[in-house]
């Protein structure tokens, strides 16, 4: 087998159920062409990939808690809105903002035209 020994020994838990998955898709290797051996060494390193993806991706969310973290997250953000309002800006200090614009720009053109 072309795998380390260390890693072997590491997944020695997961391989110990997977005997009649190698020789089934060591079979299916064969009937492609593939010669027993590397059939074997292929479905060996088939199962592996396949059992470390199934451990790696235990971990990653579902789609499942990912709309629920998004039900939770709006609900979150109804109770602060009912606790905190947004604050309601002003309309006359935009107004009075846009005249003081309005007024250092008359005062540069008058001022370059001079």
């Amino acid at each position: 087998m072309s795998i380390n020994i260390f890693w072997l020994q590491r997944l020695w838990p997961m391989l110990r159920n997977s005997g009649p998955l190698i020789s089934r898709l060591a079979d299916a290797y064969v009937k492609r062409g593939a010669d027993q051996k590397s059939a074997e060494v292929m479905a060996e390193m088939a199962v592996l990939l396949d059992q470390i993806l199934d451990e790696r991706l235990k971990s990653v969310a579902q789609a499942g808690d990912v709309q629920a973290l998004q039900q939770d997250l709006a609900a979150l953000r109804s109770e602060v809105a009912k606790i905190h309002p947004a604050p309601r800006r002003n309309p006359y200090v935009l107004l009075l903002l846009l005249g003081e614009a309005l007024i250092v720009v008359l005062l540069i053109l008058i001022l370059v035209h001079l």
